[in-house]
């Protein structure tokens, strides 16, 4: 295993690289793209590429190698899943579980999903994790609570009128409320637990191993936290959908599906409120 100083010595490395999520992506998907980056960047590319990735430094055959393997294995996912699941998903899926060469990645939790990295998963405003994450490790504990029959629960939590916020305050200060509503639900749950940005203004946390009982308690002392936060002259409420898992769950979709429509019922219902998505009636 590698010395534990010299990992600490490439996190910090990470921190001056010039290349993003973005840069690699567009490497991937545009011949002229990953032409003028090896341009610029020569044999070291993939060490670059791996080290944005993994926080892990490659010698340059090495990189080049698994670049070339974690490639394939994109393109495999992507065939397998029929969607692109993303390079950061491809990269520690391969590293962590086919080559079994990514033995200790910057892991947040060992009981939350080891196939997690703590920085290059992570939404840049909000800190909380990318949708491919939440993808990949909602499928993972789903998979998980069939086997144990441990109860999953799942919060989708969107922000109450928040496009009057970016009209009256503008973008920025839009931008300053996702933050801090990141920072606050990061600070109030469960090492175990799993929160993203799922898009736009609309948050997800997966609750995994929890009584349902417990997760609508989660739910709702993140909403009145939510309410309490004071900013420059207005405060915010969200609406959250809570979907337990059941015999009527089988699938990542259904989950999401249930707690998208709790979440609705939430909108409809006078905003500012935890609704449990029933099931089948």
């Amino acid at each position: 295993m590698k010395d534990k100083h010299k990992h600490y010595e490439d996190l910090i490395e990470t921190e001056y690289s010039t290349l993003s999520l973005e840069n690699i992506e567009s490497i991937i998907h545009n011949k002229n793209i990953f032409e003028s980056f090896e341009k610029e960047y020569g044999e070291r590319l993939y060490s670059e590429i791996l080290l944005a990735l993994t926080h892990e430094r490659y010698e340059t055959d090495e990189a080049k190698l698994l670049w070339d393997k974690i490639s394939s294995h994109l393109d495999t996912l992507t065939k397998k899943l029929d969607r692109n699941p993303g390079i950061v998903v491809a990269t520690l899926d391969y590293l962590s579980n086919i080559d079994n060469s990514l033995l200790s990645p910057v892991l947040i939790q060992e009981d939350k999903s080891d196939f997690i990295s703590e920085t290059t998963t992570r939404d840049e405003l909000t800190q909380l994790y990318l949708k491919s994450v939440f993808n990949f490790a909602l499928q993972k504990e789903l998979e998980k609570s069939f086997r144990t029959k441990h109860n999953l629960s799942l919060l989708m939590i969107d922000i109450d009128d928040f496009k009057k916020v970016n009209d009256t305050f503008g973008h920025l200060v839009g931008d300053e409320v996702l933050k801090a509503i990141g920072k606050l639900i990061n600070n109030n749950i469960r090492s175990m637990d799993i929160a993203a940005r799922y898009g736009g203004e609309e948050l997800a946390i997966i609750v995994p191993e929890s009584k349902p009982e417990e997760a609508v308690f989660l739910a709702e002392r993140i909403r009145k936290k939510i309410s309490e936060i004071k900013f420059s002259g207005f405060s915010v409420k969200v609406s959250i959908g809570v979907c337990h898992s059941s015999l009527d769950i089988k699938t990542a979709d259904d989950i999401v599906n249930g707690a998208d429509k709790a979440l609705y019922e939430a909108k409809q219902t006078g905003k500012n409120r935890v609704v449990v998505f029933k099931g089948k009636q």
